[in-house]
């Protein structure tokens, strides 16, 4: 299998209109550059880069590098120039996944605080231990 397949299938976990553009890597971590499939018929205003941070890769730590795209606004009953695309597996954080808030959780669930910021920062991506905090206070709330 070619790495672009291995990429691809890797985003397709994420969505379905997700293209794989390249990879680079660096130290520990792998850069995954990706875009959305572009909606036909409708203009493009703007691009800008996202970095989305995600679960690792086999032993490398992942961040997406999406080119997400803004485009004019066709809606007549929105009073928007541009809409912006919808990204459904982002985490309210904008900066993860959701999947590695899932993750994150269900290893915080087996160690101490302190230990599952080392590991999360050694092993699977570099979040602050606040930002683990929050994510389990939050998650608790939710349960309740």
């Amino acid at each position: 299998m070619k790495e672009s397949d291995i990429m691809q299938s890797f985003l397709n976990q994420l969505d379905e209109n997700l293209i794989f553009i390249k990879s680079e890597i660096i130290d520990n971590a792998i850069k995954i550059f990706c875009e959305f499939k572009l909606i036909e018929g409708k203009l493009v205003h703007s691009r800008k880069i996202r970095v989305i941070k995600d679960i690792p890769f086999g032993s490398l730590k992942v961040e997406l590098h999406l080119l997400s795209k803004k485009y004019f606004n066709d809606d007549p009953t929105l009073d928007k120039l541009t809409v912006a695309e919808k990204v459904n597996f982002i985490g309210e954080s904008k900066r993860r996944t959701r999947r590695l808030d899932e993750y994150i959780l269900n290893t915080c669930k087996e160690m101490s605080a302190i230990g599952c910021e080392r590991f999360i920062k050694e092993n699977i991506a570099d979040v602050s231990d606040t930002t683990i905090l929050r994510l389990i206070k939050k998650n608790e709330q939710i349960s309740k």
